[in-house]
């Protein structure tokens, strides 16, 4: 401490205490950091890990003069100490703080550059398998040309104790992933905190200290509040912009990306090429113009031509229109090499949007022919897809493609756990978030889900991301457009069987949508099917169900009711009145009282005496149709002996309509 000389106290945080400081050789200004320790033996290990920070020389990264062990006598504590560059600018916080009060919005060239140093910043220290963990405005410091310097890697980094894992939460928390206090995590929580950064960054041109404080905390239980902010960012900023912050704020960091994923998208090697970084490495395209596409060759004769690299990226396109062309009927097959030709020419032009787009119409009209264990299925497409849908995300036509791609896909079993290990669940809430009024995207978002969900796994994450509220949402938004009340009631069935997502069904009032859409589309086999079905399996799961099902809705008319008349106009359809008969059986067993008053009622024993008869020898309604009539007469079954099986039981077929 003899080297240098207090000039003032800076701050005293959640760390330890911050001091502007003078090198007393040289008269240079230093930023000194003391930090407690309980003992000699924890300050010794702190400082052979703080060490290690010197390591971390790079130009938009804080530099640390030194690092010493000190004893306080006049407080009796033992502390290490930490001295960094002082930078007289500032610090991002003291920006933001600026422009909110201006009301002022910083401009998205300015933002792309500083968002640039940050990411190439924590590319250097990810490589280097350290986790800075604390990142925040006020960590982020502000160079004489106006650069950033990510800092104060010091405590989070290198001081490993739980007692200090606990100090730093304390100033950090709204910027700290939700993982670090929850369960293990990596790198990836700093993507997180990048991405609050970001969205702070875009929001001090309309929102306050207090609000931004608000929406921080807000965002790691509720995915919409994400929305709402985005709404209006979007009015400001691009497209692509409010994808990425998107594709950073994924609560689960399993799926989240690392920094090194991000640096492919588009967006951030625009970032990244604004500062001329060495890790922008620009998909080079060939200089001589767009060569014509040798349709007369054939499919094989257009393949060898894309299988050129010397083929510029205009010409590329246009041979996949070609082979989108050909393919519309599906039944043209191509063989593995074909198919990775086609994805080569996608990883290759991942900036190009009417590529990518075609890429993903191409796979899908493929899926026609494709049998088990097809490449189509294979990691290396789906992972391909995922990064197209973050590279583009305000596109609607890619957007369009892929979500279609994803749902057909979803479909095989094996092919649905590697969508959602590759966080392509995430993909498809945000391009069902980001375009909710598009009918055609949410079709394929819901079918997308409902095929996922299946998978026990991808149904946890819908439900850790809040999707089934968007799934409600698009039904209530596209209420007439009868595929996507399908697909989103399919959905729904598939995200009944969590039970953390009762609640949520409940207080959304699933049944009362679920009841609208089948009274809306009477007459439609799979809305009925699939409604019935969901309603099924709430009723089983909770009698406050079966109690929502008989009361009225707006026109008077008690959910019930309307199930009689689907019934009747579905009479000759086995799978609709199996469907029917499940959801009857279910609501007979309920022990609310006037649940089995209202079945009497509408007289639902005699509909399924009528159903006994005409189906006696279908072997999956009897079973249902025996229960529900025995449990209205009062002979339930003991202990479930004799039950059909459950209308709970994750369905095997997500495809099955």
């Amino acid at each position: 401490m003899e080297n240098y000389r207090m000039i003032q106290r800076l701050g005293k945080g959640a760390q330890g205490s911050v001091f502007l400081v003078e090198h007393r050789p040289d008269k240079e200004k230093y930023v000194l950091k003391k930090v407690e320790c309980n003992d000699e033996a924890e300050a010794n290990k702190a400082f052979k890990e703080a060490m290690a920070l010197k390591e971390l020389k790079h130009p938009y990264i804080c530099g640390y003069q030194e690092f010493f062990v000190t004893w306080d006598k006049e407080e009796a504590a033992m502390y290490v100490c930490i001295v960094m560059e002082y930078y007289k600018m500032g610090d991002l916080d003291r920006v933001l703080k600026q422009r909110r009060g201006k009301n002022e919005f910083i401009e998205e060239v300015i933002l792309k550059k500083w968002m640039g140093q940050m990411f190439e910043a924590l590319a250097f220290v990810h490589n280097k398998k350290m986790i800075h963990r604390d990142l925040k405005p006020s960590n982020i410091f502000m160079t004489e040309d106006l650069n950033v310097s990510i800092g104060d890697f010091g405590v989070a980094t290198a001081l490993g104790d739980a007692r200090t894992k606990a100090r730093t939460t304390v100033g950090s928390m709204n910027w700290m992933a939700p993982e670090v206090l929850e369960r293990p995590y990596d790198e990836r929580s700093d993507v997180w905190s990048l991405g609050c950064i970001a969205l702070e960054m875009t929001t001090c041109g309309f929102q306050d200290a207090a609000q931004i404080a608000g929406v921080l905390f807000q965002i790691k239980q509720s995915p919409q509040t994400l929305e709402d902010v985005l709404e209006t960012v979007g009015q400001h900023y691009t497209a692509d912009l409010c994808q990425l912050i998107r594709t950073m704020l994924r609560r689960q960091f399993q799926q989240r990306p690392t920094i090194l994923d991000l640096i492919q998208l588009p967006y951030v090697k625009e970032c990244l090429a604004l500062n001329k970084s060495a890790l922008c490495s620009s998909e080079k395209q060939p200089k001589n113009l767009a060569k014509p596409v040798p349709t007369d060759k054939g499919i094989k004769g257009v393949l060898d031509f894309m299988n050129d690299e010397s083929t510029p990226g205009e010409s590329q396109a246009e041979a996949l229109k070609y082979l989108v062309d050909v393919t519309k009927d599906q039944d043209q097959h191509l063989d593995e090499a074909a198919k990775k030709i086609v994805l080569n020419t996608m990883k290759r032009h991942v900036s190009v949007e009417d590529i990518q787009t075609h890429c993903c119409t191409l796979f899908s009209n493929l899926l026609g022919t494709a049998t088990e264990n097809d490449y189509l299925y294979s990691k290396d497409v789906i992972r391909a897809i995922n990064l197209s849908m973050k590279a583009h995300g305000g596109s609607i036509p890619l957007q369009t493609a892929a979500s279609s791609l994803l749902m057909g896909l979803s479909a095989d079993e094996a092919a649905a756990g590697v969508i959602g290990q590759l966080g392509g669940v995430q993909d498809v809430l945000s391009a069902l978030r980001a375009f909710p009024n598009n009918s055609d995207i949410a079709t394929n978002c819901c079918g997308a889900l409902w095929s996922l969900a299946v998978n026990e796994e991808n149904a946890k994450i819908v439900s850790e991301e809040k999707g089934l509220q968007d799934i409600c949402s698009a039904l209530e938004t596209h209420s007439n457009h009868v595929d996507l009340v399908g697909n989103a009631c399919s959905a729904l069935w598939s995200l009944s069987m969590e039970e953390t997502n009762l609640e949520v069904f409940e207080d959304i009032g699933a049944v009362g949508m679920l009841v609208k859409a089948t009274k809306r589309h009477i007459k439609e086999q799979k809305v009925v099917k699939n409604a019935c079905m969901t309603l099924a399996s709430l009723a089983e799961a909770d009698d406050m169900f079966s109690l929502q099902l008989i009361e009225p809705d707006d026109e008077g008319t008690p959910g019930l009711a309307t199930i009689a008349k689907s019934y009747k106009e579905h009479v000759e359809s086995a799978d609709v009145v199996e469907t029917i008969c499940t959801l009857l059986s279910a609501m007979a067993e309920s022990e609310e009282a006037g649940v089995r008053e209202e079945l009497a009622a509408h007289k639902i024993a005699n509909i399924l005496g009528e159903i006994k008869v005409k189906y006696a020898s279908n072997k999956e309604i009897a079973p249902f149709v025996n229960s529900a009539l025995q449990a209205l007469a009062g002979n339930k079954s003991e202990s479930g002996a004799g039950r059909p099986t459950s209308a709970r039981s994750r369905p095997r077929s997500a495809r099955k309509v």
